[in-house]
């Protein structure tokens, strides 16, 4: 994932990552400069790495409700670098079970720049062609990836519902992870079944009950101490990483024991208390560990925890008397 020696310094690989930031800021609708040099090294030793972290997170997601049984064929649509290919082949449960991998990118630029890596794909096809059925399993064992492509893009490519499973990736801002929210509802009325990160099929709270909130995951960025060397120099830090997701399946997502319910909030220390919110149906709540009562709890944002019964309701809180846990397999 990280180059565990970098070609290049700290200062050169900071100096390129603050080059391609500028340069989409300064050309935001600008196909990425993948010929240019200082792209190169960015790409390589910050934003694929990054990205990929990212994808095989929300992977590790997807196992734990066993998302992937059955799936062989994987196309990547708007693949750029192939950043979501290379987190899913080299994942150790999923390189056995993975048939065919697709990249499809309008353009050529990145799969030339990043020819010497596809070795670590499986049965790779690459392509510019923007069509989607052609790469359909017969069998149906079809995953369609979007990761971070699909708030380039106008419309979904056609046939893309004829897939049985969608795997989703997008940028953690507000204005993108609502869009998601609202995908998400397009999804189940199109008859698929969101396998995470949702607990629920009902309307999606943070979407109906509010016009501020966005779902996402926050992960720990787990780096070579020479990214963080990197990281010093540069003014925004990735100690932990965001990102919003979807999961989707046309078969049915697995039930989920009675109680089980997802931080859709990070922990927030207030006056006598401490709160994070958390979704398990289509209200929107708050686990509350009032300080006079129990000794607070600390969730990573994202996890899937199952609450105790035996809690006081107040409003929008659920008042936690007894520790909740969290639920690492289903």
């Amino acid at each position: 994932m990280f180059p565990s020696t970098p070609q290049h310094s700290m200062q050169v690989i900071a100096n390129s990552v603050l080059q391609l930031s500028d340069f989409y800021i300064k050309y935001p609708d600008r196909e990425t400069p993948w010929n240019e040099t200082f792209c190169q090294i960015a790409y390589r030793n910050y934003f694929l790495p990054l990205n990929q972290l990212r994808c095989a997170k929300v992977i590790e997601r997807g196992q734990v409700v066993n998302f992937f049984r059955d799936l062989t064929h994987f196309v990547d649509w708007g693949s750029g670098p192939g950043t979501a290919s290379f987190a899913l082949a080299a994942n150790d449960q999923l390189k056995s079970q993975i048939r065919k991998q697709f990249l499809i990118d309008i353009s050529s630029g990145p799969h030339r720049t990043f020819a010497d890596l596809h070795k670590d794909l499986i049965n790779p096809e690459l392509s510019t062609r923007l069509e989607f059925e052609p790469f359909l399993d017969q069998k149906n064992r079809t995953c369609l990836v979007f990761s971070y492509s699909m708030t380039e893009i106008a419309k979904l490519p056609t046939g893309w519902d004829q897939a049985e499973a969608l795997m989703i990736l997008e940028p953690s801002t507000r204005q993108d992870s609502r869009k998601l929210l609202q995908l998400r509802q397009k999804l189940i009325e199109k008859g698929y079944s969101i396998w995470a990160p949702c607990t629920h099929h009902l309307d999606c709270p943070l979407l109906t009950k509010s016009e501020t909130d966005w779902c996402h995951d926050r992960f720990v960025v787990d780096a070579p101490e020479w990214f963080w060397k990197v990281d010093q120099l540069l003014p925004m830090k990735n100690k932990t990483i965001t990102t919003s997701y979807l999961l989707a399946r046309k078969k049915p997502a697995p039930v989920l024991p009675k109680n089980a319910a997802r931080l859709t909030g990070d922990s927030r220390e207030e006056k006598g208390k401490t709160r994070q919110m958390v979704c398990r149906n289509d209200q929107r709540e708050f686990l509350t560990w009032m300080h006079k009562q129990i000794e607070p709890q600390t969730f990573p944002r994202g996890e899937m925890i199952e609450i105790n019964e035996n809690n006081e309701l107040k409003s929008n809180e659920i008042r936690v008397r007894n520790p909740c846990k969290i639920l690492s397999k289903i």
